[in-house]
């Protein structure tokens, strides 16, 4: 009942251009013979002087009422396009009407927003491009002219490894800007999938945890043993969990402890990674969800910074809560993943 009386009202009112023109011309159609009407019951002369001053007044009020309804908004709009045309976002098209005009007006400057950010990511994808990379490049150059320069074959395997590796890592780096970019700019897709969360975590587990920094190690879990099922991409939930448990594995300390839990809770599914490690600040525990945030030390010099900037992305696309926090020893991270209703 309700929708019906909305679809009435919406049908009376003047929401669009053509209904208000429509309803205008009617009117001044019933003007013209009002004033017919009455300037015919003046004698002579001063008949058609009436007549004639009233047809020029209304003329001229519609010609008001088009400019104001139609020109004004069409230069505002194209004033607006042309400001795009030249790359210049910052003009934003006001029309206050509620009719298509105004519609297009907001498209407009919708796009104008869009845009801008695209040429943005496009901007801030160059310049760290540059800038991550002149690192490793410069590293290349000087050990590919001591490769040229040297005759020495155990200098020259050494040599080799490091630009082996600094190749690897700079297309490793790439690889992962893209891919992030992308996530960024909404051009990736997600998969569902009905698969058990339990047995994606016991398959990526074994498989990272298999081979760790050192045997004294400590590995506890805390999984159900029954079945759990979600409604999610699995690769892409396959891929934050190899984030997550390789983050743990790296920097867990000399003898520590690594704990992987997972459970339900209401209507979300658990999961953490912990490890017994240095405590991060409270910048630390946000800004590592961030791209190129990674640890200095010796144990991430492989790191491009970009793994947890990938994590944070998928799980935000699948409607996960994410974080980290300090416990007792370590530093744990979690993400929370709505449970198949």
């Amino acid at each position: 009942m309700m929708h019906r009386r909305y679809a009435l009202a919406k049908h009376f009112t003047f929401s669009t251009v053509s209904k208000k023109i429509f309803f205008l011309s009617k009117l001044l159609g019933i003007a013209v013979i009002a004033i017919y009407s009455f300037s015919s019951n003046r004698a002579g002369a001063m008949s058609d002087l009436v007549f004639l001053s009233s047809i020029v007044i209304l003329v001229f009020a519609w010609d008001a009422l088009l400019h104001r309804m139609i020109t004004i908004p069409i230069e505002h709009i194209s004033e607006t396009a042309q400001h795009m045309a030249d790359l210049d976002f910052s003009k934003v098209c006001r029309v206050h009407s509620r009719d298509e005009f105004h519609t297009l007006a907001e498209n407009l400057n919708r796009m104008a927003k869009n845009l801008q950010n695209t040429l943005s990511q496009r901007k801030e994808l160059t310049d760290t491009l540059s800038h991550e990379l002149k690192t490793p490049l410069g590293i290349i150059r000087a050990y590919a002219e001591g490769l040229r320069d040297s005759t020495n074959q155990e200098k020259q395997r050494a040599y080799t490894e490091v630009i082996i590796e600094e190749t690897e890592k700079m297309a490793g780096m790439i690889n992962s800007l893209l891919e992030l970019s992308a996530w960024e700019a909404g051009a990736i897709s997600l998969k569902k999938q009905h698969f058990d969360f339990v047995e994606l975590v016991e398959t990526v587990a074994g498989r990272e945890l298999m081979v760790l920094p050192s045997d004294s190690i400590h590995i506890t879990y805390e999984l159900p043993d029954t079945p759990i099922f979600v409604e999610a991409d699995m690769d892409r939930m396959e891929q934050v969990l190899h984030n997550l448990i390789s983050n743990a594995k790296k920097f867990v300390n000399a003898g520590g402890n690594i704990h992987l839990t997972l459970r339900p809770e209401k209507d979300k599914l658990y999961f953490s990674v912990y490890n017994d490690a240095p405590h991060l600040s409270n910048e630390e525990l946000t800004a590592v969800w961030q791209k190129f945030h990674r640890d200095k030390s010796e144990r991430n010099k492989h790191g491009s910074g970009l793994g947890l900037a990938i994590c944070a992305q998928i799980l935000s696309r699948q409607g996960a809560d994410y974080g980290a926090r300090n416990k007792d020893k370590g530093v744990e991270f979690y993400f929370r993943l709505p449970l198949l209703h």
